[in-house]
């Protein structure tokens, strides 16, 4: 991929619009989402999420992919990669304590700032 065509994708990335569709979890976390291209990602490379709403998440797959240019794999890539970015910041609220107080079904506000794709 030359560096006009990884320019151009991460353009369209920051392009792609918010879609209706599965509502995506990341634990503890209540995350508010810079990026409709981040969550949307997040979305497609959930295993869980594709079982329970197969058919949604295989059109926003398709959308993906047809309005960024990117391939299924750099999608999934990609949301691994937002997956991983989310683990560790719940990972450090725990060290920091901030998870300990807690109630059940709470949720820990989290601005999720865009994340730079690897493409």
């Amino acid at each position: 991929m030359t560096a006009s065509d990884s320019t151009t994708k991460r353009r369209r990335a920051a392009q792609f619009a918010v879609r209706p569709g599965p509502a995506p979890a990341a634990g503890v976390l209540d995350v508010t989402w810079a990026s409709p291209f981040d969550q949307s990602c997040f979305v497609v490379s959930v295993p869980e999420v594709k079982a329970k709403a197969r058919k949604p998440v295989d059109e926003l797959m398709k959308e993906l992919t047809a309005e960024t240019g990117c391939t299924e794999e750099e999608i999934l890539a990609h949301g691994r990669k937002v997956r991983a970015l989310l683990f560790f910041a719940e990972e450090r609220l725990a060290r920091e304590g901030v998870l300990a107080t807690l109630e059940p079904k709470q949720k820990v506000p989290f601005e999720l700032k865009p994340v730079t794709p690897a493409f």
